[in-house]
């Protein structure tokens, strides 16, 4: 998020020779790169729900999700590894 607040476009014109969105910052106005980047960070984050949430349902299922309350109050490296 930090590229669509503060984007200078003097620089981006300068690094990729085109005529570009600047950042919040500099036109607020025009809030089209930031706009982008908090539409890709929800992607993302639908994304990963999406794909990760059948897996846990699958380990909470299974019992595989969490340890016992007992083996976390001893210690994890004791029950598992000896």
């Amino acid at each position: 998020l930090s590229v669509g607040l503060w984007a200078n476009p003097s620089k981006i014109e300068h690094s990729y020779e085109i005529v570009a969105h600047g950042g919040w910052f500099y036109d607020f106005k025009n809030a089209n790169l930031l706009g982008a980047q908090v539409c890709e960070i929800l992607f993302i984050l639908g994304w990963s729900i999406v794909t990760m949430f059948p897996f846990f349902l699958f380990l909470n299922y299974q019992g595989w999700f969490r340890s016992d309350s007992l083996e976390e109050i001893v210690g994890l490296d004791i029950s598992y590894h000896g």
